[in-house]
């Protein structure tokens, strides 16, 4: 008598081809697609959704493995989330974004095999789990790769968020020591990066890739030879603190040394983007963007609207921005995002006032106020409008982490 077929449960955001796959390599697809609807808010709290939704939804079934794809950074990172608390064999299918890149290195994605095939062949052993993928060196090759593919920000959120689900401890301190010393090589869409793939990244990272278990054996065997260097996109990350506040941000920059200008404070994005329409926004100024961090947004806001309108009025590059949400990927020009403590802390951002003279260090790494610290201390901290969400929504708000946090719930 034959064994029975592998049970796969597919988790996506839509129609795939996935399921049909699946089958072709011999197990018996269970699909569950995300709703369409989803909550009003920032990345994280998507991801946090998309993870609640997934778990529940395949904690009562009876199956041997998971199967992930998706097309935005946040639901893919909500499923490999629910995928850890799960703990079962997964595989995810490479898209091409640069937390996929990162999601490859971290070893749920196949470099040469067929992701199908990958995840029958697993099913049958029940092995390697999530957890056993996730691990120190298996962080330190995602950070890498990912943030050599163009990651930035919400790449690093999202590794974060899946470090703490895999209770993998430590991730802050890696990102402190990986950022600064690791080039953006590659952007996604890139000619190299197409032509290469994922692997030819890891084989050109070479001696900084460490080897290591991945859904189809050790992550060296896998690899090609290194292909012929990339030319440097000129982007870099790099970290800035606040020596006496004790305020943390990353910033996303062309290779500036360092960035400096006048407060010009927005309480969110809507007013910013009003602003700079009307053309109220004077030359030297440094954009602050209050009220979008994982408390305040709620869920870490993204302020696509922000850089639409700064590349629409042809400012992108000339104004720097200055958030405690979340810059995209693609913006030009230089962004200093995941600004700790956000606005509704009583922190520095929330005392920030029209014409405060700032100036970001680059090559240090310091936010450096051309005020004193006791005048500051002295500012009673800005009040947003009181916001009123319900639900999800004001749960994450009351108990979020902060975006270095991986902007969890507590």
């Amino acid at each position: 008598m034959s064994a029975a077929a592998p049970r796969v449960v597919v988790l996506t955001t839509g129609e795939s081809h996935l399921p049909d796959a699946v089958r072709e390599a011999g197990g018996e697809p269970v699909s569950f697609y995300l709703p369409p609807e989803r909550l009003e808010g920032g990345v994280a709290l998507a991801r946090e959704w998309v993870a609640d939704v997934a778990q529940v939804s395949c904690a009562a079934e009876d199956f041997d493995a998971l199967m992930i794809a998706a097309d935005e950074p946040a639901d893919l990172a909500g499923l490999v989330v629910a995928a850890a608390r799960l703990n079962l064999p997964t595989v995810v299918e490479p898209e091409g974004s640069s937390l996929s890149v990162a999601l490859s290195a971290l070893g749920l994605s196949p470099l040469g095999a067929d992701p199908a095939e990958t995840v029958v062949e697993i099913s049958g052993s029940g092995r390697p789990r999530v957890r056993e993928l996730v691990g120190e060196f298996s962080l330190a090759n995602a950070l890498r790769a990912g943030i050599s593919a163009g990651g930035g920000p919400e790449m690093i959120v999202h590794l974060t968020a899946i470090a703490r689900e895999a209770r993998a401890p430590g991730f802050l301190k890696m990102v402190r020591v990986l950022v600064p010393e690791t080039a953006v090589l590659a952007e996604p869409g890139s000619e190299w990066l197409t032509e290469h793939g994922t692997a030819g990244l890891l084989a050109h990272l070479g001696e900084a890739i460490h080897d290591g278990p991945t859904v189809e054996g050790r992550l060296l065997e896998n690899l090609p030879p290194a292909p012929p260097a990339p030319t440097p996109s000129g982007a870099r990350l790099s970290l800035v603190r606040g020596r006496a506040s004790g305020a943390e941000a990353l910033c996303r920059s062309s290779g500036e040394a360092e960035v400096s200008g006048d407060v010009r404070f927005f309480r969110s994005e809507k007013p910013a983007v009003q602003a700079l329409e009307k053309e109220r926004v004077e030359p030297g100024s440094l954009l602050v963007v209050g009220a979008a961090g994982p408390r305040s947004g709620p869920g870490l806001l993204r302020l696509d609207g922000l850089a639409r309108v700064l590349d629409e009025e042809g400012l992108m590059g000339t104004l720097p921005v200055l958030t405690d949400g979340i810059a995209p990927d693609r913006a030009g020009g230089v962004w200093i995002s995941l600004f700790t403590p956000e606005t509704v802390e009583d922190g520095i951002l929330s005392r920030l006032r029209d014409g405060d003279p700032l100036r970001i260090d680059l090559e240090e790494g310091r936010l450096r106020a051309g005020i004193v610290a006791r005048e500051i201390s002295d500012r009673h901290p800005r009040r947003l409008p009181e916001r009123r969400d319900a639900g999800y929504a004001a749960r994450y708000a009351r108990s979020a982490r902060s975006a270095f946090e991986g902007a969890g719930f507590q």
